[in-house]
This record gives structure tokens, sequence and C-alpha cells, in this order.
């Protein structure tokens, strides 16, 4: 009987959290706003700089990687001999899922007198930091796009790229759900997922094409869930086809991640309050 009522629990949990965000739709478009003048405030250039520093990043990786080091890339087999532009196509996306991932962690406990003193559904925080690093890494990825655009790479299957950002973003926000939720009881969570993360980028061809890699690692490559999500990136970007395999493995792990971790969260969420 028990076993029943949890399947039923991680079931019903993803509706519930949908619930909260349509319910609670107008506080969530207060609190990202709030979150993302936060960011800026005080500076001069104010939202300016979301836009400032990944032109700045475009800037960087351009000089370095075509006058510096000169990398070239197989035209045939990744769509582009432009190691930067290979690069650009995964690291914006990645940005928004660090981001966001590492500042939701910390979010309840940077909150934590919200918490504990207003009645209000805590769903909104893990969901606010999330989006607000989507949504700031998202004008450098448009950024990305548009010169893409002028350099003729943009092709049909370019209409996926929204799909997947909301996989990734749904990906990110159950892992966001689990860790933030983790950390209120962990407080060493935050610094155990900055190693994870430094690590991650470096698993995850953003800086190098699965190709690069002896054949003997590409297994175990494949079974980091960014992988699908980044490949998919590059191959709709680049080579303007859709891998329905990699499309399939990166729902799965959205899947995955969206229901145990806003179970977790959904299971912890009553302590919240004792605990802090």
């Amino acid at each position: 009987m028990n076993i029943k009522f949890w399947l039923k629990d991680i079931v019903c949990t993803p509706a519930r959290w949908a619930g909260v965000i349509v319910t609670h739709r107008a506080l969530l478009k207060e609190f990202i706003s709030k979150d993302l003048r936060g960011r800026y405030a005080g500076s001069a250039a104010g939202l300016s700089w979301a836009v400032i520093m990944p032109l700045s990043q475009i800037a960087i990786y351009s000089f370095l990687f075509t006058l510096v080091f000169r990398v070239k890339l197989s035209m045939i087999e990744l769509g582009t001999e432009s190691f930067v532009v290979y690069m650009l196509t995964g690291l914006f996306p990645w940005l928004a899922f660090s981001e966001g991932l590492s500042r939701a962690t910390g979010g309840l406990l940077e909150n934590s007198n919200l918490i504990t003193k207003v009645v209000f559904a805590v769903e909104l925080l893990p969901v606010t930091h999330v989006s607000s690093a989507y949504i700031l890494n998202g004008l450098g990825f448009i950024l990305v796009l548009a010169g893409f655009t002028l350099k003729g790479l943009a092709g049909w299957t370019w209409m996926w790229i929204p799909v997947v950002t909301c996989l990734l973003w749904l990906f990110t926000l159950g892992l966001a759900a689990f860790f933030s939720a983790l950390c209120i009881f962990l407080r060493d969570t935050q610094q155990i997922l900055g190693i994870v993360i430094f690590m991650w980028f470096y698993l995850t061809p953003i800086l190098y094409p699965l190709s690069m890699v002896p054949v003997t690692f590409h297994s175990y490559l494949r079974v980091n869930p960014l992988f699908s999500f980044i490949e998919i990136y590059h191959q709709i970007i680049l080579r303007h086809v859709m891998n329905w395999e990699l499309l399939f493995v990166a729902a799965l792990w959205t899947t995955l991640s969206v229901f145990l971790g806003f179970f977790f969260f959904h299971r912890l969420k009553p302590s919240f309050a004792d605990v802090l």
C-alpha cells in the first residue's frame, strides 16, 4: 500500500508544481523581475550588463580560438570548421543550466526569512532562480544565433531550439528542486555541487567534439545527461538535422529529473521552516 501511495505521489507532484506556477504566475513574474533587477542593482549600466557580458565572452573566445590556437574542425562531420562556432553553440545552454542550478541550490537558504515568516508557495523560489538564469543567458544565446544567421548558418531545424531549451529548463528545474531541498539539511551541498559542475563541464562535449575523444570513452560520455542536450543543439543548429534518439534520451532524463526532483522537494517541504 505504501509503494502505491508513493508512486501516486511521484506521478501527481509535477501536476502540483504546474498548478502552483499557473496559480501564482503574477507573483512568479514579480519574483523573476526582482531577481533580474537585483543582479545589477546600483550599477550604472544596469540590465545592459546582460548584453555586455555575453558579448565580451564571445569576443574573447573568438580571439583565442581564431587568432591564437586556430583550431580547425571537420565541416562534414560537425557542420562547421570554426571551433568558436562549435563551442558557442553549446556554451550558452550550459551556462544557463549551470548558473540556474547553482543559484537555485542555495536559493532557499538565502530566502530563509521569507520561508519562516511568510506563508507562500516555496516552489516559486527554484523556478525564479532557474528562469532568471535562462533569461539572462538566453540573451547571449540570441546574440550568438543572430551572428550565425549573418554567417548563413540558419536552417529550418532551428525551430526545435525552443523545444530543446524547454526540456533543458525542466531538467534543470528538477535538479534544482532536489538540491535546493537537500541544501537545507546538508549545508555542504553548494560546495559539493560546485565541484561537480566544474567536472561536469569538461565531461560534456562543449570544448571538444566527441570524435576527438578515444572511442573507449564514448560510452561513458554518453551516460552524461547533458550529452544528449548539447549534442542536439550542435546538430540542429550546425548540421540542420534532428537526431530522434538523442531527443528521446533528453526527454527521458527530463522526465526522471522532474518527477524525482519535485517529489523529493515535496516530501521535505513540511520540514523547511523547522530546520531553517
